[in-house]
C-alpha cells in the first residue's frame, strides 16, 4: 500500500496482480513439494510484489537453504527445514540471506547475510531471535505507519541536499535515522519518568516546571547538530527539578560542564552525528580506557579519532 500510494480498500486489487506459484518457473512444483502445508497455504494467500518489496528485502524467494545451516538437526518429515522467504536486497551486502523460516518450529528470523547467522544459531541457544513470521511483518508495517521507513519514488539525484543527507535510500525505500513518532514517544517517556521521581521528593530545585531541558543556544555551544534526534529530544523535554537521574548519574544542569565533558563531538563531521555524554558520573574520577570497541561504536570510518589506545574517557 505504501509503495502504490493507495489506501486499504485497494488491497484486493493489488493482491490480484501476481501470485508466486502462478509464475512461469520450472522449479515451482519442486519448491512446493518441499514446503509444509502451513507455508504452502501462506504463499497461496499472498501476492508476489515486484523487486524492492521493502527496505531490507527484495522479493519472495522461497529458497531451500538447509546447506547453509549444517549443524542444525532436521527432523521435518524429510523436507528441508530452513527456507528463505524474502531475500535480502543486494545493496546491503554480499552473501545475503533474508527472512529465514524454520519449518520445524514455525518460527522466522532475519539474518541479513550469512555473516549474521551467528546471532541466530544454534537455534536452541538463540530462541529469543526467532519469532512468528507475522511478528516480523507486523513490525515492518509499524515502521511504515510511524514514518521510520517511507516510500519515495524519486531518484536520489532529484532530492535536495537536506533530504539526501537526512536518510538512506535503497530504491524507493527510505530509512530515516529517527522520525517524529520516536521523538514524541521518547519525550513522553522522559517526562513521565521525571514526574514519577519528582512525586517522590520532598523538595525540588527552583526551576520552572515548563522550562526546557536545553535551549538551542546551549546545544550549539556543545556542537550538537541542529537536525538530530538528541537535539529534538533535549529541547522538548522539560528540565528535571532534581540533581540525579539515577544513583550516581548527574542531571546536566551545569551547561558549561556538559559542553566541556563532550569528548566525541567535533566540527565538520558532515552527516555523522557523534555520541553525547548526557548523564555523566557524579564522580569525575570514573573513566574507562579507550579501546577498539569504543572506536567502532563512536567513530565512523571517515572520522578523525582524537584518542589513542588506553586514553581515559569519562563515563
Amino acid at each position: 500500500m505504501t509503495r502504490n500510494g493507495k489506501n486499504t480498500p485497494d488491497l484486493d486489487a493489488l493482491a490480484s496482480e501476481s501470485w508466486f506459484f502462478n509464475q512461469p518457473n520450472e522449479n515451482i512444483d519442486t519448491i512446493r513439494a518441499r514446503l509444509g502445508p502451513s507455508l504452502n497455504s501462506f504463499i497461496d494467500s499472498i501476492y508476489d510484489p515486484t523487486p524492492g518489496f521493502f527496505y531490507w528485502v527484495s522479493r519472495l524467494r522461497m529458497e531451500l537453504v538447509d546447506e547453509s545451516f549444517p549443524l542444525e538437526d532436521n527432523d521435518f518429515e524429510d523436507k528441508e527445514r530452513f527456507i528463505i522467504i524474502h531475500d535480502t536486497t543486494p545493496d546491503l551486502g554480499s552473501h545475503c540471506l533474508g527472512v529465514l523460516y524454520d519449518q520445524l518450529n514455525h518460527r522466522a528470523s532475519f539474518p541479513l547475510t550469512i555473516e549474521n547467522s551467528g546471532s541466530i544459531e544454534p537455534v536452541a541457544e538463540h530462541w529469543d531471535m526467532w519469532f512468528p513470521l507475522e511478528t516480523i511483518l507486523t513490525q515492518w508495517i509499524h515502521m511504515l505507519r510511524m514514518g521510520k521507513i517511507t516510500a519515495d519514488p524519486r531518484n536520489e539525484r532529484d532530492l535536495s541536499d537536506e533530504e539526501a543527507n537526512s536518510r538512506h535510500q535503497i530504491g524507493l525505500w527510505c530509512w530515516h535515522p529517527y522520525c517524529a513518532a520516536q521523538i514524541d514517544g521518547t519525550v513522553g517517556a522522559m517526562d513521565r519518568y521525571t514526574d514519577a521521581i519528582e512525586s517522590c521528593m520532598q523538595s525540588l530545585l527552583p526551576i520552572s516546571r515548563d522550562a526546557p531541558f536545553f535551549t538551542n543556544a546551549e546545544l550549539d555551544s556543545a556542537l550538537v547538530p541542529k537536525e538530530c534526534f538528541i537535539c529534538s529530544l533535549l529541547t522538548q523535554v522539560r528540565s528535571p527539578r532534581f540533581k540525579l537521574i539515577a544513583p550516581g548519574l548527574e542531571v546536566p544542569h551545569d551547561k558549561e560542564a556538559f559542553t566541556a565533558r563532550q569528548m566525541f563531538n567535533a566540527e565538520g563531521q558532515g552527516r555523522d552525528v557523534p555520541p553525547f555524554l548526557l548523564f555523566a558520573s557524579a564522580d569525575d574520577s570514573h573513566t574507562i580506557s579507550f579501546n577498539e570497541e569504543i572506536h567502532r561504536l563512536f567513530f565512523g570510518s571517515r572520522n578523525d579519532v582524537p584518542f589513542n589506545e588506553g586514553d581515559p574517557v569519562p563515563i
